[in-house]
């Protein structure tokens, strides 16, 4: 657990800093307008996408 904001705040620096340097990759399943909302979420419990979803306003 991540009990005060200065420690949230060192281990998500540390993430974005993976993130950064190529450590760690984070793949998108796929980009949808914040509409298409409900198809996203359907594609998702269809298993039609792997990894992240973004939705986009």
């Amino acid at each position: 657990h991540i009990h005060t904001p200065a420690l949230l705040h060192t281990r998500s620096s540390q993430v974005f800093d993976w993130i950064t340097c190529e450590k760690l990759k984070v793949r998108s399943g796929g980009i949808y307008p914040l509409a298409e909302a409900a198809q996203a979420h359907a594609d998702m419990e269809s298993r039609a996408t792997t990894g992240k979803l973004l939705l986009i306003p």
